[in-house]
């Protein structure tokens, strides 16, 4: 078995060949796939940053930032 380099396009296309049902498992997975504004955001410093324990704490803290707006 003989491997190519296939551009973007290439893949693309054979991508949008699939039967309807193994393409919506890609769409599925491509969407998944963090991009480079998440990944950033996963890797900011996160000390001295306000930290919650439950739902209520961070409704109280959105109520008070709306508040304070």
């Amino acid at each position: 078995m003989t491997l190519s380099i296939m551009t973007a396009l290439e893949i693309i296309e054979e991508i949008n060949q699939l039967p309807v049902d193994e393409l919506s498992i890609v769409k599925e997975y491509v969407s998944k796939i963090p991009n480079a504004k998440t990944i950033a955001a996963i890797h900011e410093p996160v000390e001295g940053l306000e930290k919650f324990s439950n739902i209520g704490e961070v409704r109280k803290a959105i109520k008070e930032l709306v508040n304070d707006a």
